[in-house]
């Protein structure tokens, strides 16, 4: 049987790259991982629904994509930019576009 073909993607193919993403939140005494790890790719035009149970990170993971919060680790691009390098005003220009 043949290998299936490898196909190159063009980088600025990607609308939204997560990389290692990590959240933590302080919780009493200790601390509550609502994302660990996490990678995930989007391609422009392609349609995802993210599912889980309750308290599973899916609002967490939406919110530090969209800049409404800040991961512990990890990288999000969105369109190219940077979003876990973004101040605060950057933030602000990324949620109205």
């Amino acid at each position: 049987m043949a290998e299936p073909a490898q196909v190159a993607v063009d980088a600025s193919a990607w609308l939204v790259e997560v990389t290692a993403l990590t959240r933590d939140f302080p919780s009493g005494g200790g601390v509550v991982r609502a994302l660990r790890g996490v990678d995930l790719r989007v391609r422009r035009g392609q349609l995802v629904a993210v599912t889980g149970r309750s308290g599973a990170g899916k609002s967490t993971l939406l919110n530090v994509i969209g800049g409404l919060d800040r991961p512990t680790s990890g990288r999000v691009i969105v369109d190219t930019e940077d979003v876990t390098a973004l101040d605060e005003a950057g933030h602000v220009r990324l949620r109205r576009q």
